[in-house]
């Protein structure tokens, strides 16, 4: 544990460095809430209606001269050292405090004669002395300079002089032996001893302190994390410790690797320890990615407030301890960002918040302790989309670039370095990576898709994690310059069960590409705030949920931040649908409540099309301002699968337009299908402007964005016609492009896609004749099949048949027939399916005539034989000027009708 970092220690690996490598370093994600089924309202082992007050520990002590501390902790919470003085500003704090915890430096770097004067304040103010140490002994069977494992003697030492100086040692804390001793891999030594070997080295070294303090207590401290497998091997670790000791440990604590996961971890510890009958106690700390001490201070409060409120875990022992740089003062106690403020603030009188969801109107009340309620207290409610299906929000870090440092590597990891899978499947989404340091004119950006260009704009990419498989990409190095600070930033958004599961990082490495720092972005689910509302005069309050909070199942979090007198206290439910009737009643019964659960990120949820043939359609602006009336469109709905849109529409809606059209679309289980300007013309050569079909990434992105911040995901990608456009057509600015080079430009935009939606289908949409009369036509299709794989990595799946029906070659149902005949061959030939594009043709001047001519056309090829796999209604003529309703037989809807009453 961090603890032997405690202003002393001046052998140990650079700060940065340690953090890095360590199990047992503090995390947070900023804002992580309990994310839990039944979250709020929930009676856990460890809980009781009216809980006994913890004992309090606080960690400090006499201080260590700041001549005799290491460089990096010069500065750094010099007023501790005169805590444990009288007079000294914590007296409430103090009052309520039963137990000072020392780190081995405050015994070992301080004189004799402060000791005396600490352990008689510490008798004076009746709080009793815990030392935190290392218990296992480094030697020929493990080496290992961790924090568990300490020199032979050290610990002797540190007691004795204790003994020497007046103190009276009640309770030992011992460093981690476990997370060092079984589970850790890393530079600083890897024992991998089993539970009975640690145990048995314990014994030993329990029998020596024992010989010096017949009465001292011994706990362990052990990190609990987000793996429930590691859960389970710390509470066998437990008991054979009882078995192997020979009585059980005095108190078990918890180094939270602070996430959701972690914390829902600790119901089940608490549980567990309670039937052993084993004191638990959490450490309280902040946040490692903290810029500020209120930062800092505040991540703290958070953590006790959502582990004892939201999920009524109420431990036995709460520690309030820091190894790290902040925050960088301890007191005064009553001062906001001072350590010292954090019991401060838990010693509060507790105060409760309970919510109810009626439809899409959360009502809430706030009391306290005895039921009382409180009236004009703020409350802040905030929606968490714990299914990333509200967009990317940035995150960002700060920090100071280390001494030595020539480059920073930007990369993503998941399910590996630090980084742990323990949900199941989850999902997140990452956008363009930004580095910049204090003073300079731009920032560097890097993009977590490689694309086959130069200067392409930072694409998006979706990460599926599992906790089968890993991810480890470095993307880019960055120029740094020792000394600077630096901002660390990035859009991301993640499913609840992705937190802890993955991170963007910057790894600061010298000259010989040794590392020195790591900072993580790490992922988590998004927080937006939906209202601050302010409770009446009996402690009451109301809030219309918002539809995108609804139909995306976002956790609510209501927070009330406490006051002088009262603790903070937090409650949260996650939503579904307001027509779902689970969540109908009280948010914080566990038989109403979260029953249903998040819904997984769209962009990784595969589409089931259902049975053949699969069913696309245009809508025309009247369907797409009437989805929401379902009797414009019913009969066509039964059929349609996918509803399809054009680059042009989708770059330029409306977001409130967009997030309406997911919505009615997800509601009918119809996927979003895409006709994609996918060729690039922001290549070299320069050459596509103004040509159907051309387009540059940024406007592939854009679309992504716009998807994602709506909730939702490409199912089928149409590129328009890039063979005929791109290798083919002799018009102006035309490319002439080499089936390699025009595989190549298409990759561009496709990856910008995939990256993002990575189970959509790509298929190409091609003119017939108009390819079919090219020499070799069939040879340079399945050229251009082969090269599209080589470059994007995705196969094509389909081809459209798009034909010229003004074309005289085709004016016959012979010749109809043949050529959707020899197409379909050909395009199957190549592993694609054959999807008919069904319209009029360019000659029609009516409604009527227009669907006239379509009828015929599906009455013709449906009579070839080639049964397409997927059929397509849309038309880019003048008419049929309306899509609905789809009763009328010349609006577009009706075709679709007509399609599955005939044939």
């Amino acid at each position: 544990m961090k603890q032997l970092l405690y202003l002393v220690v001046l052998t140990l690996l650079p700060f940065g460095k340690l953090l890095a490598q360590t199990p047992g370093a503090a995390r947070s994600t900023p804002g992580a809430k309990s994310r839990t089924p039944a979250a709020a309202g929930r009676t856990p082992g460890a809980a009781s209606s009216t809980p006994r007050a913890p004992r309090i520990w606080i960690v400090t002590g006499p201080g260590v001269e700041e001549k005799d501390r290491a460089p990096v902790w010069r500065g750094i919470r010099v007023d501790g050292q005169n805590m444990l003085v009288e007079g000294a500003p914590w007296e409430t704090v103090s009052a309520h405090t039963q137990i000072v915890k020392f780190a081995p430096g405050d015994i070992e770097r301080v004189k004799d004669s402060v000791l005396k004067k600490t352990f008689a304040d510490l008798e004076r103010r009746h709080i009793a002395l815990a030392l935190e140490s290392s218990f296992l002994i480094r030697g020929a069977h493990c080496a290992a300079t961790t924090e568990a494992y300490g020199k032979p003697g050290a610990l002797e030492g540190l007691l004795k002089k204790i003994q020497r100086d007046g103190g009276n040692l009640q309770y030992i804390a011992m460093d981690e032996p476990f997370t060092f001793g079984h589970w850790y891999t890393g530079p600083n030594g890897t024992c991998h001893d089993s539970a009975a070997e640690i145990a048995g080295e314990i014994t030993v070294t329990l029998k020596m302190a024992r010989s010096i303090f017949p009465k001292v207590k011994v706990g362990d401290v052990e990190v609990v994390s987000a793996s429930k497998p590691r859960l389970e091997e710390l509470i066998r670790w437990i008991d054979t410790y009882r078995s192997v000791v020979g009585e059980p440990p005095a108190f078990f604590h918890a180094d939270v690797e602070w996430s959701t996961l972690a914390m829902h971890n600790l119901v089940t510890l608490a549980a567990q320890l309670k039937q052993r009958k084993v004191p638990f106690g959490i450490i309280y700390n902040g946040d490692q990615n903290a810029a500020t001490d209120q930062e800092w201070t505040q991540a703290a409060i958070d953590h006790f407030t959502q582990i004892e409120t939201a999920l009524g875990v109420h431990p036995d022992d709460a520690i309030f301890q820091t190894w790290e740089k902040l925050p960088s003062h301890m007191l005064p106690e009553d001062q906001p960002g001072a350590f010292m403020n954090i019991p401060y603030q838990y010693i509060h009188a507790r105060s409760a918040l309970t919510l109810t969801r009626q439809g899409n109107i959360l009502t809430g009340r706030l009391t306290d302790a005895q039921g009382k309620s409180v009236s004009q207290a703020a409350v802040y409610i905030d929606a968490v989309d714990v299914g990333a299906r509200m967009g990317l929000t940035d995150r960002a870090l700060t920090g100071v670039v280390p001494a030595g440092a020539v480059t920073g590597v930007v990369g993503l990891r998941a399910n590996l370095e630090g980084a742990c899978a323990c949900d199941g499947e989850a999902g997140a989404a990452v956008g363009g990576i930004t580095y910049r340091e204090q003073g300079t004119p731009a920032p560097q950006v890097v993009s977590p898709v490689t694309l086959p260009v130069a200067g392409a704009p930072p694409a998006v990419r979706t990460l599926a994690i599992r906790p089968d498989t890993t991810w480890m990409q470095n993307l880019s190095q960055v120029t740094v310059t020792p000394g600077k600070t630096f901002l660390f930033h990035a859009p991301i958004m993640a499913t609840a069960s992705a937190e802890r599961a993955g991170y963007a990082t910057i790894v600061f490495l010298d000259s010989a590409h040794r590392g020195l720092l790591r900072r993580n972005l790490w992922f988590s689910p998004s927080r937006q705030r939906l209202d601050t509302v302010v409770t009446d005069a009996d402690g009451r309050f109301r809030l219309p949920l918002t539809d995108a909070a609804v139909d995306a199942g976002a956790e609510v979090d209501a927070t009330y931040p406490g006051d002088k007198t009262l603790r903070p206290a937090m409650a949260d439910f996650t939503l579904a649908p307001a027509n779902d009737a689970r969540h109908a009643g009280d948010a914080n019964d566990p038989e109403d409540a979260n029953d249903a659960g998040p819904a997984m990120m769209p962009a990784l949820t595969p589409f089931d099309p259902g049975e053949p043939p699969l069913t696309y359609f245009y809508p025309g602006r009247d369907l797409i301002g009437s989805l929401q009336n379902d009797a414009t469109w019913k009969n066509a709905a039964e059929h349609i699968q996918v509803m399809a849109f054009s680059m042009q529409f989708l770059s330029s809606v409306s977001d409130s337009l967009l997030l309406t059209i997911v919505q009615v679309l997800q509601k009918k289980h119809i996927g979003i299908g895409l006709e994609s300007l996918a060729t690039n013309w922001f290549h070299e050569p320069p050459c596509g402007g103004g040509i159907e079909g051309y387009c540059d990434p940024g406007v592939s992105n854009k679309i992504v964005a716009k998807l994602l911040k709506a909730g939702g995901t490409l199912t089928y990608i149409g590129m328009d016609e890039p063979l005929w456009f791109g290798h083919y057509y002799t018009g102006k600015n035309a490319c002439r492009s080499s089936l390699q080079d025009l595989a190549g430009r298409v990759a561009v935009n496709i990856k910008v896609y995939t990256a993002a939606f990575p189970h959509e289908v790509i298929g190409d949409i091609e003119p017939f004749p108009a390819v079919s009369n090219q020499p070799n036509w069939q040879a340079d299709m399945a050229a251009w099949v082969k090269a599209f794989r080589a470059a994007t990595g995705t196969s094509l799946n389909f081809l459209r048949l798009d034909f010229d029906w003004a074309n005289p070659a085709i004016a016959s149902t012979t010749a109809i027939m043949t050529l959707a005949r020899t197409v379909a061959s050909t395009a199957r030939e190549n592993g694609m399916e054959v999807g008919m594009i069904y319209n009029g043709g360019g000659s029609a001047k009516t409604d009527a005539e227009w669907m006239e001519q379509a009828r015929n056309h599906i009455r013709i090829v449906e009579a070839s034989g080639i049964h397409p796999e997927q059929v397509i209604f849309q038309t880019w003529n003048k008419v049929p000027v309306h899509s609905i309703p789809d009763t009328d037989p010349n609006a577009l809807g009706n075709l679709v009708v007509y399609y599955f009453e005939h044939i």
